[in-house]
């Protein structure tokens, strides 16, 4: 358990597990490095696993430097400073939903400098949906839903965090389950400000250009049962990607897929890998 200093300023917590090639994961939105816990242990065994908290997120700074750079071109720069600082050079690349826009933001700053291979985990280049692109999320989010979900952020995180966290996982998930309670307590910890300022940076992004520069494998994971991201997003990426890439649906899960059904995300993965 550690920090760093970004070149702004920003304190990035981080942690590793294990030993051997570097395998870093990237949380999504109003979420943190603890998402990953069904998988640290298992990829500790066989390879150097990292996990930080995104800047505004978990433990990483929330202070006056969050006032600032809450965007995916600074989220990038700190996982490239993140790497760098750790003197990585041959890294694989785990991104969950903005953590997979993360790394798109990666891939157009840095030209997947340092990455072997990456992951991109129920994802969309283009959040918003209009008249031209109808594989935004849920297939039906467009500009007018985005600002009444700015609207409810700006005046109840909580009332926000309620309608966000079912989205994480499958049709028809209990909200009893001790996994659903165990997300909305991480989801509600969060600093609204943060939160409202990296919505709007998400949302806003069109990393479907960036897609044809990637050239290093990706393994594409894609619910099959989620409520906003699906089959048809993952088959968009696979044949827009530059690269060689795997395409894995996981049925009965949804944008949460690594932690409803993380034995197969896990074999899937270390597959991948090796």
């Amino acid at each position: 358990m550690a920090f760093f200093t970004t070149s702004d300023n920003a304190q990035i917590y981080y942690e590793e597990h294990g030993a051997g090639e570097p395998l870093i994961f990237v949380h999504g939105w109003s979420c943190n490095h603890n998402f990953f816990k069904y998988q640290t242990g298992e990829f500790a065994k066989n390879y150097r696993v990292i996990l930080y908290d995104l800047r505004g997120h978990g433990q990483s700074d929330r202070g006056p430097v969050t006032e600032r750079n809450m965007n995916l071109k600074r989220f990038a720069a700190d996982l490239h400073e993140l790497i760098e600082h750790l003197g990585l050079k041959e890294v694989n690349v785990v991104g969950w939903s903005m953590g997979t826009s993360t790394l798109l933001a990666y891939a157009r700053e840095f030209h997947c400098e340092y990455i072997r291979k990456m992951c991109f985990i129920d994802m969309t280049p283009k959040l918003l949906n209009d008249e031209g692109w109808k594989l935004g999320q849920s297939g039906s989010f467009t500009q007018e839903q985005n600002i009444m979900f700015l609207a409810l952020l700006g005046s109840s995180w909580e009332a926000a965090a309620n309608m966000f966290v079912p989205n994480i996982f499958a049709k028809g998930y209990s909200k009893e389950a001790d996994e659903y309670k165990w997300a909305l307590g991480q989801a509600l910890d969060n600093i609204p400000h943060c939160m409202t300022n990296m919505w709007i940076a998400m949302a806003y992004e069109d990393f479907r250009p960036v897609l044809p520069t990637i050239q290093v494998p990706v393994l594409l994971a894609y619910s099959g049962d989620g409520l906003i991201y699906g089959p048809a997003h993952g088959e968009y990426m696979q044949a827009n990607l530059g690269g060689e890439s795997k395409l894995v649906i996981f049925p009965g899960c949804g944008h949460g897929l690594f932690l409803e059904d993380p034995q197969k995300f896990n074999r899937e993965l270390a597959a991948f890998l090796q």
